[in-house]
């Protein structure tokens, strides 16, 4: 159906109020009833984005997180037809934006990352298991695992603290992976080592544990039989929680 031009101005003024919260004389609308609009609108849209970013609401100082929704909410034109979706656009809207140094929260897009993983995880369609028997050779055959899952990178152990003194005194190279509980719909998380993270990553790529640490020595790591039992230890901890599926058959 076509709209007219007056009615198309009309609604995008009334849009525009809904977000920004300016502009309130509109065409055949009685001011003091656009309020109640307004506050029914941008309360939806920044309960979910609280309810996507917890620890972020939890922990950021109000009035920041205040400046940044309602920068996002004026602003930004949201794409998607899903509200489940929208933090994807608040997490990518704010690193376009450089609101980490904006607001001087170095770790903010870390953060942003880390929760909009779990939150996409915990959305997203169920993905295929692949076929699998639970015995194998964990040196030579492929090992398979969960496929619904996301392998991170951050520069601040968002994982693990909220403190902003403790986060900044820990800036390194850390290594997340999250999976989701098949049965359970479960979002779980793992710390990982740089080199266990280089093993997940290739694992995924469909190569054996020896091909592995064949190649170990070019990242500069010496293979032991320790690095070997070690790096089988833990992934017989992850098949009990059930990162590992088991072997390709």
């Amino acid at each position: 159906m076509h709209l007219s031009a007056e009615t198309y101005n009309i609604q995008q003024a009334f849009s525009r109020y809904c977000l920004t919260g300016k502009n309130r004389r509109i065409t055949g609308v009685q001011p003091d009833r656009l309020s109640w609009y307004r506050e029914m609108v941008f309360n939806i849209l920044t309960e979910a984005l609280e309810a996507a970013f917890p620890i972020a609401y939890a922990n950021l100082p109000q009035r920041k997180w205040d400046s940044m929704t309602q920068d996002f909410c004026s602003h930004h034109a949201c794409k998607s037809y899903q509200l489940w979706k929208m933090p994807l656009e608040f997490y990518t809207y704010a690193v376009e934006h450089s609101w980490d140094e904006k607001y001087d929260i170095p770790y903010l897009n870390d953060l942003l990352s880390f929760e909009w993983a779990e939150l996409e995880l915990y959305n997203m369609e169920d993905l295929p298991t692949p076929a699998f028997v639970p015995q194998g050779n964990w040196l030579h055959d492929v090992i398979l695992l969960n496929p619904e899952y996301r392998l991170l990178a951050f520069k601040y152990p968002v994982q693990k603290e909220t403190t902003r003194r403790k986060l900044l005194q820990q800036v390194g190279a850390w290594f997340v992976l999250l999976y989701r509980i098949p049965v359970t719909g479960q979002v779980q998380f793992v710390e990982l080592s740089p080199w266990l993270a280089f093993v997940a990553e290739q694992l995924y790529a469909g190569i054996t544990l020896s091909d592995i640490l064949e190649y170990a020595p070019q990242l500069n790591i010496t293979v032991t039989d320790t690095l070997a039992s070690d790096t089988i230890t833990f992934l017989r901890e992850m098949q009990t929680r059930q990162l590992v599926l088991g072997f390709q058959p």
